[in-house]
């Protein structure tokens, strides 16, 4: 899935010459908790993030000091305390490769730049795991199937080919390898009603590879799979 889809295009952001007030203002005015710092030609200079604001504030503070920090934070620019040269990612990339920079920069959120570099828009964790709802299809009405079977061709097709013959619509197939060449595939699919998809799974309970099958208020774990 492409960036392009989920982030966030609609940015705010801050010049270098911004103060850490405007900061506080804008994060509260807009309800976000980070702001990518761009120059004159809209250039990803540095990030600067709520907690970084609210660590010029004490947790307990008199009148007197709250009158001086607002003057410190007035008189500090983002510059002297933003996180310079950001890790950002090209509108160009998928929503896997944002989650895997995520992880290996340990980073919740990636500004988006265009060829030149230019601040085009901005995703986060929860942009991230909304996407990853959306290609799961766990938002839709269905039944989860869950197996470990061969990493081999056919594997998959014989599992979705038992559910088309039982009148079962697809929603979602995700695969991802499990070692011993073996691979864990989900499937969700749903089918006209109750019933049906009952005969459905009936079809799957002696299947050497099930998991485990889920649908709404109900949990099917094969007894081979149980913990302990």
């Amino acid at each position: 899935m492409l960036i392009l889809d989920w982030m966030q295009s609609k940015v705010i952001s801050v010049p270098p010459t911004a103060t850490l007030l405007q900061c506080r203002k804008l994060f509260k005015e807009h309800k976000i908790n980070r702001l990518p710092v761009v120059d004159a030609n809209n250039i990803v200079v540095g990030l600067i993030s709520s907690s970084d604001v609210r660590s010029f504030a004490p947790s307990k503070s008199t009148g007197l000091e709250i009158i001086e920090l607002l003057e410190i934070m007035s008189e500090t620019k983002v510059r002297d305390v933003m996180v310079v040269d950001p890790v950002t990612i090209s509108f160009k990339s998928t929503i896997e490769q944002a989650a895997q920079k995520m992880i290996n920069r340990h980073v919740a959120c990636l500004p988006v730049v265009n060829d030149e570099d230019k601040l085009v828009g901005i995703i986060t964790g929860w942009d991230v795991f909304k996407a990853l709802l959306d290609i799961s299809g766990a938002e839709q009405p269905g039944v989860e199937v869950g197996f470990v079977v061969p990493y081999q061709p056919g594997t998959v097709r014989e599992l979705l080919d038992t559910l088309k013959s039982h009148g079962m619509s697809i929603i979602s197939v995700l695969s991802s390898a499990s070692g011993n060449n073996m691979r864990q595939v989900k499937i969700r699919f749903k089918g006209p009603d109750d019933l049906s998809q009952n005969v459905a799974l009936e079809q799957f309970r002696d299947h050497p590879g099930l998991r485990y099958w889920a649908r709404e208020g109900e949990f099917y774990l094969k007894s081979s799979a149980k913990m302990g």
